[in-house]
C-alpha cells in the first residue's frame, strides 16, 4: 500500500479546518437551527477524521521508514533492517533506496550502497530534482570512498 501523497494530505487538512469552522458557526447559532448539536457533532467527527488522515502515515512501509530514520545515527544496523523491510512492503517507493544507501554507507558497505543509489538513479522519473542531485552526490562520495561527515547522515 503506497503512502499518501502530499496533495491528499493538504486537501485533508483543508477539509478538517473547513469542518471545524462550520461546526463552530453552527454551534454559535445553535438556538435558531433545529438539530444543531447533531450537525456540530458530525462536523467535529468529520474534522477529526480528516485531521487524522492528514497527519498519520498510512502504510507500514512509511512507518518502518520513520523508525529507520530515527535509528540511522544511533544504530544503523537496525535502520538497515527497517529500510529493507520497508522496501519489501513498498518496492515502488524509490526514496527508500537512498535511505538504505545511507545506512549501508554508515556500516562501511560501500558496494551495496552504490548498487542502491544506481538503482535509484535509473528510475528518477517524477522525483524531485533536489533528491536526484543529492543521490548523485552521495553516489560520487561512495564510489570515491570519501570519508563520512556527520551532517551527511
Amino acid at each position: 500500500m503506497p503512502g499518501r501523497s502530499p496533495r491528499l494530505r493538504r486537501y485533508a487538512l483543508v477539509l478538517a479546518v473547513f469542518c471545524f469552522a462550520i461546526a463552530g458557526g453552527v454551534a454559535l447559532s445553535a438556538e435558531r437551527i433545529p438539530l444543531a448539536y447533531l450537525i456540530v457533532g458530525l462536523g467535529l467527527l468529520a474534522a477529526g477524521g480528516a485531521a487524522v488522515y492528514a497527519v498519520l502515515p498510512v502504510s507500514m512501509s512509511s512507518r518502518y521508514r520513520q523508525r529507520a530514520l530515527l535509528h540511522l545515527r544511533g544504530n544503523p544496523e537496525l535502520a538497515l533492517l527497517d529500510l529493507t523491510r520497508a522496501i519489501e512492503l513498498d518496492p515502488n517507493d524509490r526514496r527508500l533506496l537512498v535511505d538504505r544507501a545511507r545506512a549501508y554507507r554508515l556500516l562501511g558497505r560501500h558496494r551495496k550502497a552504490a548498487l542502491d543509489l544506481q538503482t535509484y538513479l535509473r528510475h528518477t522519473r517524477g522525483e524531485p530534482p533536489a533528491r536526484v542531485d543529492q543521490a548523485r552526490m552521495l553516489l560520487e562520495r561512495v564510489e570515491s570512498g570519501g570519508g563520512l561527515r556527520l551532517w551527511e547522515v
